[in-house]
């Protein structure tokens, strides 16, 4: 997906303290932004100097802070990035910077505390690619979140891997071990991703559906329905046989006179995606390409009207199957859905 480089050079050896004195110019390098979650006196030490996040300008210009804690027994800070390019399946990457103290009270209360933050925003950006990162010392976020993959298999100081690198996806990212920052006792290490795209690793899928139209419905079909002798299904003395007897008549005769087409989904396609959505796409691409731009604006407002019914119209389908008692084809249809 991207590049990452941790290390911890602000919790330990570098022997600093951020707080709103020292201003961001003074310690980010030309070309990037910072995002400081600085140590307070809730934190209980004396030394060190928080967690931070400095993010390449020609990655990702537009980062929201969306959670930032500092307490004995874990330190953290999470930001939202809608970088410039993303897989099509990420709309944007949380990341999360972590400390957990080595001498914390109580290791389990301190990923109680991060796996809450996790699962709340997880809930509420349930499309986003999440990352977790930072010295973890002898906690392991593995014990809260097992579905959560660890990517750092080089010790980080001396024989230790102190610092933890987590996502939900299994080798995303093949770790390189470089030299500390400044007086940092933590080696640096550099992550260069090997994440394949949905695309690139499950093909297009293609289909056949019946596509039902208002002369389908109201002509050929009721046409069909009202020439049939409906009293021959009759002769049948047991229900269940008359009922499979009747039911495999009415599809034969959707068969019929409902055309069939063939249609191509992809599997990075986002579920809620329909006909009037990828209509709309091309009618934007179309205005674009055109030079049009009072076209192309109003393309680009249907397009997320477009959306925003069809979120609500899968919502409610959703939601739907959670309403009814017939437990097995909830379950059938949620495994149908992935």
């Amino acid at each position: 997906m991207f590049s990452l480089w941790i290390t911890s050079w602000m919790n330990s050896g570098a022997g600093w303290r951020l707080n709103p004195s020292i201003p961001d110019s003074a310690i980010v390098p030309e070309g990037l932004s910072i995002h400081r979650q600085d140590r307070t006196i809730h934190s209980g030490k004396s030394k060190g100097g928080g967690v931070c996040f400095m993010v390449n300008n020609k990655w990702c210009s537009d980062v929201e802070i969306i959670s930032t804690g500092c307490s004995p027994d874990l330190e953290h800070l999470m930001i939202r990035c809608r970088p410039y390019y993303l897989p099509r399946e990420f709309t944007s990457v949380v990341m999360t910077a972590v400390y957990v103290p080595p001498h914390a009270d109580d290791n389990n209360k301190a990923m109680d505390e991060l796996y809450g933050v996790i699962d709340r925003t997880e809930t509420s950006r349930p499309e986003a690619a999440f990352i977790v990162a930072g010295d973890f010392n002898s906690a392991n976020l593995r014990k809260v979140l097992p579905r959560y993959h660890q990517h750092i298999s080089c010790p980080t100081r001396g024989e230790n891997t102190l610092d933890h690198v987590y996502t939900p996806y299994a080798d995303m990212y093949k770790p390189l071990p470089r030299s500390p920052f400044g007086k940092s006792d933590h080696a640096s290490v550099l992550l260069l991703p090997s994440y394949r795209q949905k695309l690139k690793r499950d093909g297009p899928m293609t289909r056949t559906i019946q596509q039902w139209s208002d002369q389908s419905d109201s002509g050929s079909a009721r046409d069909c329905f009202s020439t049939t002798e409906w009293c021959v299904f009759k002769r049948h003395r047991h229900k269940h046989i008359h009922g499979r007897t009747v039911i495999g008549y009415i599809g034969k005769c959707i068969d019929d006179v409902v055309p069939r087409i063939t249609v191509q989904t992809f599997p990075n396609q986002k579920p809620w995606v329909n006909g009037e959505v990828r209509a709309k796409l091309k009618a934007r691409t179309d205005a674009y390409n055109s030079g049009d731009l009072e076209e192309y604006r109003k393309s680009r407002y249907a397009l997320r009207r477009a959306i925003s019914s069809a979120k609500r119209q899968y919502r409610d389908k959703v939601e739907s199957h959670y309403k009814g008692s017939n437990t097995r084809k909830h379950v059938g249809w949620i495994k149908n859905s992935d």
